[in-house]
């Protein structure tokens, strides 16, 4: 007995788990929908969003140096994102 209860509260506590990572996931999916407006902005989208770029305004217009500040954007990134907006 003790086994099946064990059993139907893990079950339970699976389908809540992925029930939050999959409400997470289309969120996620939501925003960097947003952003990839921009050719090459998938690979750095999320790191861009919570750093408060959520519209392809805010990056287009933002300064390099800002850019640069957000983790796993570098340089060759900044240098791409620019070359492909023809802004150098």
């Amino acid at each position: 007995m003790f086994i099946i209860k064990f059993l139907l509260n893990t079950k339970t506590s699976l389908s809540n788990i992925l029930s939050i990572l999959n409400k997470q996931r289309r969120e996620f999916s939501d925003k960097c929908e947003i952003l990839t407006s921009i050719p090459g902005i998938e690979k750095n989208c999320n790191n861009l969003y919570q750093a408060e770029y959520i519209t392809p305004e805010s990056i287009i217009y933002a300064y390099d140096q800002e850019l640069l500040t957000i983790p796993e954007v570098g340089i060759s990134f900044v240098k791409k994102l620019r070359e492909r907006l023809g802004r150098v």
